[in-house]
């Protein structure tokens, strides 16, 4: 377990390293270049090529930055005020988090609940369910978003009620829409593909044996089925989480929410992004660590040879 949590921190130092580095990108193709003596109010102008040394040179100025993170400051959109980074980082990191891991665990719950309820269908309905997938999965996460929010203002418009917030004013946070369709987009990738694990592992031997031996459809996909998929849903959460990112973008802008990517995009310097993307790195690197902890190894095995 030691061993573990030394790894653990291993990899959480070359995370930051590696994130801090990818931030940095820019500075080593882009350089700023200052205004002339004679017309010092003119924009800093931006010269393209390959400068190394810049990258290092913005590089090292940002790791001095994070070692004293609290210090790191930022000028507050619309004033002069100069704040520091925390507390008010938090409020929208905070906001951002719990939309992409209550997001993640409603597609997770009804990707599962779906797949078990299909197997009941006769088999046409099954490939009739499959082929739907295919071409939800196929629309653009834009069209996905803009149609529930549209979606909210016709029920408005025409019942005039109002189920939800179909847009943030003044900074107010909304949750029913965003989750909703934060969790519609790999709910549709979860529920295809857990289906399609489903059915090669109902084409396995110990299935069989267990339909022979009298057990039912429901108890075989869940006690049995359902945790040889296990590691597929664990491998597959690195996935979902980066869609669930890059689906955020599109969100917060369309919503009008200020969350932590917002945040990045009002304030974009080397120091702010770098801490806003470590901070929405760590808790996925937390919970791989968990989850590879607290998993029970050996699940197909030990399934298969319960059967």
């Amino acid at each position: 377990m030691v061993r573990k949590f030394a790894r653990f921190l291993v990899v959480l130092v070359t995370i930051t390293l590696s994130v801090v580095g990818i931030c940095h990108i820019p500075a080593l193709i882009f350089k700023d270049i200052p205004p002339p003596e004679s017309q010092p109010f003119d924009m800093a102008k931006k010269e393209l090529g390959f400068f190394p040394g810049n990258y290092f040179m913005e590089l090292k100025k940002t790791v001095v930055e994070l070692y004293h993170f609290s210090d790191i400051s930022y000028v507050a959109q619309g004033t002069n005020v100069e704040r520091q980074i925390f507390p008010y980082i938090l409020e929208s990191y905070t906001y951002s988090l719990l939309l992409l891991f209550v997001s993640l665990f409603i597609a997770l719950f009804f990707a599962v609940l779906l797949t078990t309820g299909t197997f009941y269908l006769p088999k046409r309905m099954q490939e009739a369910v499959k082929n739907i997938l295919t071409v939800l999965e196929a629309l653009p996460d834009v069209f996905v978003i803009f149609s529930l929010q549209l979606g909210a203002i016709w029920v408005f418009k025409h019942t005039n009620l109002l189920v939800t917030e179909p847009y943030s004013l003044s900074g107010q946070k909304i949750y029913f829409l965003p989750i909703l369709t934060l969790s519609l987009i790999p709910m549709i990738y979860l529920y295809k593909n857990t289906f399609l694990m489903y059915e090669n592992e109902l084409g396995k031997p110990y299935v069989e044996l267990g339909v022979a031996k009298g057990m039912g459809k429901l108890y075989i996909l869940i006690r049995h089925v359902f945790p040889n998929v296990l590691y597929s849903f664990f491998y597959n959460l690195k996935y979902m989480y980066l869609l669930l990112l890059s689906n955020m973008i599109i969100l917060e802008y369309m919503y009008n929410i200020y969350g932590i990517l917002q945040f990045i995009t009002n304030h974009p310097s080397y120091e702010i992004i770098s801490v806003a993307l470590i901070l929405l790195t760590f808790p996925l690197s937390i919970a791989f660590f968990f989850i590879q902890t607290f998993l029970p190894k050996g699940v197909t095995f030990y399934d298969q040879k319960a059967v």
